[in-house]
Formats: structure tokens, sequence, C-alpha cells
């Protein structure tokens, strides 16, 4: 196996990525969720900023001038999108969340045609109608009765509030490509993190009256989840979209589901249904319809 290869980088990382729902299953009876979205940042804080830290004082000002911009990122993609996925898990499977964060695509680009202007089509249209039945169904455990009763497992909906904040991010992110350098990006976005998340967590923990519970499980968890599932996956997911263009990698986003049923059922004990392969199958399918649009304008030049 060649492991220079770009594609060997993005599988790496989106098994990272799949573990991640798993283990934060795992450790949110016993850190609760805003404490462990802090314990992960702090981690990666503290892992990236000896390699940043200089390049990025150098370049302050230029940050400085678009500090709505860092905010922005900081608060959706890194912190609010993690912990949400963390209190998402308290409630719902993690093959569930995993499952419907395969959406993310299909919502990336609805975003895209509101803020963005990018062109819409009865294609694009029927991509994102086939993904959204399989996100409802997956939400709705295979039963429509669910659905039209309103009772939704309250973690499948914090899933949601999570894909759409992820979506958010994704969007700003395009939106700013080009004027800062990733790493740095990633340094100060996480310091911001982890600014909103001390008051957070120490209101969460004085609310809840939790207190941790540490065990070397625990904290072995918390070390892959601040390690390789933030810094080594992003690490290498921006260097494959470097070399092969995002268009490229974002199908490969779709192994997160995979990898995390794997870890589930291994680990954890979960079971895979009829209606989480269903469910699949519409996302994938929906995401696979929508994302053909721009390759098929290329080939053909015309609109579909």
């Amino acid at each position: 196996m060649k492991w220079k290869s770009p594609y060997v980088w993005l599988i790496i990382a989106t098994c990272f990525w799949g573990g991640n729902f798993v283990i934060g299953k795992v450790l949110v009876v016993a850190i609760p969720p805003l404490t462990l979205a802090l314990l992960r940042w702090f981690i990666a804080l503290l892992i990236l900023a000896p390699f940043c830290t200089r390049s990025l004082w150098q370049n302050r000002e230029s940050y400085i001038r678009h500090w709505k911009v860092v905010l922005f990122l900081g608060l959706t993609g890194v912190a609010g999108f993690n912990t949400l996925v963390y209190i998402a898990v308290q409630y719902t499977d993690s093959i569930n969340a995993s499952l419907m964060n395969a959406a993310t695509p299909m919502m990336i680009v609805v975003l895209s045609i509101v803020f963005l202007r990018e062109s819409f089509s009865w294609l694009r249209g029927m991509g994102i109608l086939i993904s959204l039945m399989g996100v409802l169904w997956i939400v709705c455990h295979g039963s429509w009765s669910i659905l039209l009763a309103m009772s939704f497992n309250p973690g499948d909906l914090w899933m949601l509030l999570a894909v759409l904040l992820w979506a958010i991010y994704s969007v700003g992110v395009r939106k700013a490509a080009g004027r800062f350098p990733a790493n740095e990006l990633l340094l100060l976005t996480v310091v911001l993190s982890v600014l909103v998340l001390i008051p957070c967590s120490i209101i969460e923990l004085s609310w809840t009256k939790r207190s941790i519970h540490w065990s070397w499980g625990t904290i072995s968890g918390v070390f892959y989840i601040g390690c390789f599932a933030s810094l080594v996956a992003f690490s290498l997911w921006n260097k494959a979209v470097a070399l092969i263009g995002p268009s490229r990698c974002a199908s490969f986003l779709n192994l997160i589901p995979l990898f995390s049923a794997i870890f589930a059922t291994w680990f954890t004990g979960e079971h895979i249904h009829l209606y989480h392969g269903i469910g699949a199958f519409l996302v994938l399918g929906g995401v696979y319809v929508t994302t053909q649009i721009s390759a098929r304008r290329q080939v053909f030049g015309k609109q579909l």
C-alpha cells in the first residue's frame, strides 16, 4: 500500500472520524458533552500550538481585520458542531448519528444555492429530496408513524442541528478560502473554541451536578478524539484536498458511517437494522445525484 497516496490519507481520516462517533458515545457517560468538547480541543491546542504560534503571531493583523469570519468559523465548525454531536450521542446510537452526518453534502448544496447563488436544476432538486427522505427514514427508525406522531428521538434532532451547523461552517469556509493558511486558521479557531467552551463547561458541571469519572479508558478515549480524530484527521484531509481537490475528496465522507457502524458493532454492541440500510441507501444515493451535477456539466457543457 502506498502510504503517501492521498486516497490512503482520506481513508485514514474518515476512519478516525468514524471512531469519533463511537468513542464519543462511550465517553459522554463519564464526561458531560460540553466538557468533553472542551477537553478534546484543549488537547488539540496543546499539540498544535508549538508548530503554528509563531506564524500566527506574525500574521495577527490579518486575523484581527477578519475577526468576524474567524469567530464565525470557530463557533460553528469547531466548537458548535462537535459539541452538538456529543450531545446527540447521549440519546441516539452512534450508527444513527453517523448516518445522518452523511447528509452533510446535500445540506451544503442547499446552503450554497441560497447563500452562494450556485445554480439549481431539477436533478439537484431530486437528489436533495432523495437524501431528505433517507434522513427522515433514519430519524423515524423506519416507521412513518413516528413522523406523523412527531415523537422523535431528541438525539436525532440534535444531530440534525449539528449537520446544519457543519454545512453553515463549510459554506463559510468556502467564502473565506485563500485568506488564511489552513493550520494557522485551525489553531486560531481552536483557541476561540476553547475560550468559549471553558465557561460553558463550568456552567454545565455546576448545573448538572455531574462529576467526571476518570479511568485509563476515559483518558485514552479523550486523547484519541483530541489527537487522532482532530489534528491527525484534519491534517490528512487537508493534505489530500490540496493534492486532488475537494470535489474528489467529498465522496470519501461517505466512509464515515461505514467505519462508525463497524466500530459500533464491534465495541459497543449496537446493531444494524434494516432501516439503517434503507436510509443510508437513500441518503448516499441522493448525495451522488446531487454532487454529480458539476461533473456532468464539465463533460457535457450544459445545464441538466
